[in-house]
C-alpha cells in the first residue's frame, strides 16, 4: 500500500464520523487478550475526534510522507512501516479486537488501572474498521498514592481515584487488514520485536555466508543481538540489490577499492580476494554497499550516499507528451 492509498483508507472515516463509533480496549499486563473498557458516550465521542484529529495531522496533512516495508525500513524521518515480518504474540491483540465480538469488560472494581499496559481504539462501522495501538507509560496512570485537585465551581476538591490520561499519540495503526508502524522506536523496544528481526535478519547473514565475500562473518552473527544492525541485516536479506543482481564478487571489491567514502576503511584478507570486516565502520559501510547506497551521478560525476532510492528502470516505458 502506498502512501495515496493509506491516505484514502483514512479519509474514509473523515467523511463518515457522523456514522461511524469508537471502541476502547485495554491490554493489561501479563495478558494477550484485551478487555473492553465501558467509557461514557460523551468521553467517547471526545476520543474519536482526538484519534481523528491526530490522524488527519499524523497522515493526512504529511505530505512529506512515504510507505516502506517494514523490513526495508530505513533512516527517514517522514516515513510509515507497512509490516511485513511475522508479528509478534504480543501484538495478536490488535486483529481480536476485530475478529472477536462481545469481548468482556473490564472489571474495574477489581481491576487497577495500572495495570493497563496499552489501549487499543476500534474506530469504524460494519463497512469499515480501523485499530490504532497506543501504549500506556506510567506516567499517564494515576493511582492512589498521588495527590491531585481539581475545579469544583469555586473550589478545588481532591481526586479520590485512579485515572487516565490520554494523549493523542500512537504506535501501530491496523487498516484494510494490514498493520503500519508509527513509531519505529517504540516497535524496537517493545513487543518482543528483537526475537522476530533477529530471525529475518539471520537470513541476510547467511546469504552474504553464501556469496564467500566476508573473511570473518562470524562478526556479522555477533551484530545481529544488536536491534539496530539486526533491522539492517532484515534488510539486506529481504531488499539488497548488490545480492539480488548477482554482482560478481570481484565487482564489489573493485568498488571498495575505488569509491572515495570507501578507500582505506573497508580492508582485505591477503589475498584480496575477500572482504575483513575489522571495525565498526568498515561493517556500517559494507551493509551500506550491499544496499547500494553508494551513488556516482550519471550527470556531474559527483559521488553521493543515499538511503532513499527510488528505482527509475521499470517507467522507462512513460509517454512524454509533447505541447
Amino acid at each position: 500500500m502506498n502512501i495515496e492509498e493509506l491516505k484514502n483508507e483514512i479519509e474514509f472515516f473523515n467523511d463518515n464520523t457522523d456514522e461511524i463509533g469508537v471502541s476502547i480496549y485495554a491490554v493489561l499486563k501479563n495478558e494477550l487478550n484485551p478487555v473492553k473498557l465501558d467509557i461514557e458516550s460523551e468521553a467517547l465521542n471526545g476520543l474519536k475526534t482526538l484519534f481523528l484529529d491526530s490522524l488527519n495531522e499524523t497522515i493526512i496533512n504529511n505530505d512529506e510522507l512515504s510507505v516502506l516495508n517494514l523490513s526495508s525500513s530505513d533512516d527517514r524521518v517522514n516515513a510509515i512501516y507497512q509490516y511485513d515480518v511475522d508479528i509478534p504474540d504480543e501484538l495478536s491483540c490488535i486483529n481480536s479486537v476485530i475478529t472477536t465480538d462481545n469481548l468482556p469488560l473490564m472489571n474495574i472494581s477489581d481491576t487497577s488501572l495500572l495495570d493497563v499496559q496499552s489501549l487499543l481504539i476500534e474506530i469504524g462501522n460494519d463497512e469499515k474498521q480501523m485499530v490504532l495501538y497506543k501504549t500506556m507509560a506510567s506516567i499517564n496512570i494515576y493511582g492512589r498514592t498521588n495527590f491531585f485537585l481539581k475545579k469544583s465551581k469555586t473550589r478545588l476538591t481532591k481526586i479520590d481515584d485512579e485515572f487516565l490520561r490520554v494523549s493523542s499519540n500512537f504506535q501501530l495503526m491496523r487498516v484494510n487488514n494490514e498493520l503500519f508502524v508509527i513509531d519505529l522506536k517504540s516497535l524496537e523496544k517493545n513487543f518482543g520485536f528483537h526475537e522476530v528481526i533477529k530471525k529475518e535478519a539471520t537470513l541476510g547473514v547467511t546469504a552474504i555466508e553464501n556469496i564467500l565475500l566476508v573473511e570473518n562473518t562470524e562478526v556479522l552473527h555477533e551484530l545481529i543481538e544488536d536491534v539496530k544492525y539486526a533491522r539492517k541485516f532484515t534488510k539486506v536479506a529481504k531488499s539488497s540489490p548488490v545480492l539480488k543482481a548477482k554482482i560478481p564478487n570481484q565487482n564489489i571489491i573493485n568498488f571498495c577499492k575505488a569509491f572515495p567514502r570507501l578507500v582505506g576503511k573497508i580492508r582485505f584478507n591477503q589475498s584480496e580476494d575477500k572482504i575483513l570486516l575489522d571495525t565498526k565502520v568498515s561493517k556500517d559501510l559494507f551493509i551500506k554497499v550491499l544496499m547500494d547506497d553508494f551513488l556516482t551521478s550519471e550527470l556531474t560525476k559527483f559521488h553521493y550516499e543515499s538511503v532513499a532510492k527510488d528505482g527509475l528502470d521499470e517507467d522507462s516505458s512513460d509517454e512524454v507528451e509533447e505541447s
